[in-house]
This record gives structure tokens, C-alpha cells and sequence, in this order.
């Protein structure tokens, strides 16, 4: 099963740029005020246009106004919204019928703590990804839950990606191990706060890698 990849948090063209050539799904371009990666909107239309044209263009949104979030995606070419707060429902599908994007509803694991409906949510969004506490932590959540998550969420059209914590030495082990539908990496795959080329295309490998790991030993 091919794992989705998104490079999240990417700040200029060059953050763009260095998508070209590599197995990569989509890009994250943040647009919550006063976050680090917020990317402001004099840049956005150069840094959309230097995507890959095969790289889906993501809105991060953190409970936005619906007149906010639709000015986003109606003004710039976003294939998708990332939902990264507490979003309900009913918002989700306004959001998917009047907006006609792909809808991915972040979600936060804490041990032991309650998981999300997924009969309340499958029908208006696209994917449900999965993250470590309050979102941008850069710390993985308890992998261990992925199982239940999984199976909460089979039964529904909605595809599952994790995020929190992942970097180019650990999503390896994570793809084989559990076998996501999709992975989103951010400061995973930075030096002193800026998008690292070669992290980049480390991460993609090991995603690649991970799909199909090398038996040990010869097979009896």
C-alpha cells in the first residue's frame, strides 16, 4: 500500500522548490496568525505557483471564520483545507460543499483519552489525521492507539494519515509497523527552522523504504 506524504509548514518558494522530483502528495502553507510558519499573503500566490503541479496545494486553518476560510480557498488554488482546531461537523461540510476542496480534520491523541466520532465527521471530510497534543508539538502521540484508530475509522471512506513527531529516523518504522494511510511531517524536516532539502527527500525515502522493508535473512 503506497503511504501519502505532506511536507507541512513550508514558508517560500524555495520550501516549493525543493518538492520537484520527489514521490511527495501535498504541501501545508500555514495561515494561522501569529504562528512561526505563517506564511503572509503577499508570498502566498509566487510560493503556490512554485509548487510541483502534481503536489496538492493545503490550507492550514485553525478555527478560522467560515468568511475566512472561504476567502482563502476561493481566492488561491488550494486542492485542500487542513482543519487544525476545534471544528465541528456541521463547520466541515460547510466548508466541503461550499468550498469544493478536499477536507483533512486534525485530531488530537492524548493517552487514554477519548477518540473522535467517527459517524459524526466521516461524511464531511476527506481524511482524518492524527496528532500528538495540541498540534505542532514536534513530539509523537502513543503509536500504540494507531490499531484502534484504525479500526474506529475502517468502516468509513475517510483515509487515516499521522502526524506528531515523525522525522526522516523514525517514519520507517512507523509505515511498517502500522501502515498509514498517510504521513505529515513539519519540523521533522528542519535545520534552525528552515526546510532541509536533504531531510526532505531523506523522509521521503524512508517512507518508500518502509512500504517494502528488506526481509531479514533468506526465507527457509
Amino acid at each position: 500500500m503506497r503511504t501519502a506524504v505532506k511536507i507541512c509548514g513550508l514558508q517560500t518558494e524555495a520550501d516549493a522548490e525543493t518538492l520537484h522530483g520527489l514521490d511527495v502528495d501535498a504541501a501545508g502553507v500555514i495561515l494561522v496568525p501569529g504562528r512561526k510558519r505563517t506564511v503572509p499573503e503577499s508570498r502566498l500566490p509566487r510560493l503556490l505557483a512554485a509548487l510541483p503541479p502534481s503536489v496538492k496545494a493545503v490550507a492550514v486553518l485553525q478555527n478560522a471564520s467560515f468568511p475566512e476560510a472561504e476567502r482563502w480557498l476561493k481566492r488561491y488554488s488550494f486542492s485542500a483545507v487542513q482543519l487544525h482546531g476545534d471544528e465541528s461537523p456541521a463547520y466541515c461540510r460547510r466548508i466541503k460543499e461550499a468550498c469544493g476542496v478536499d477536507v483533512i480534520k486534525a485530531f488530537s491523541v492524548v493517552p487514554d483519552g477519548p477518540l473522535p466520532d467517527p459517524d459524526a465527521y466521516a461524511q464531511w471530510i476527506d481524511t482524518a489525521l492524527f496528532d500528538s497534543a495540541g498540534g505542532g508539538s514536534g513530539r509523537p502521540f502513543s503509536w500504540e492507539r494507531i490499531p484502534e484508530i484504525r479500526s474506529m475509522w475502517r468502516e468509513t471512506p475517510c483515509d487515516v494519515w499521522v502526524a506528531g513527531g515523525l522525522t526522516p529516523d523514525n517514519v520507517g518504522q512507523l509505515v511498517t509497523a502500522y501502515r498509514p494511510d498517510g504521513v505529515d511531517v513539519s519540523s521533522g524536516v528542519e535545520t534552525n527552522g528552515r526546510k532541509d532539502p536533504e531531510k526532505i527527500q531523506a523522509f521521503v525515502e524512508r517512507v518508500r523504504a518502509g512500504e517494502n522493508p528488506t526481509p531479514i535473512g533468506n526465507p527457509s
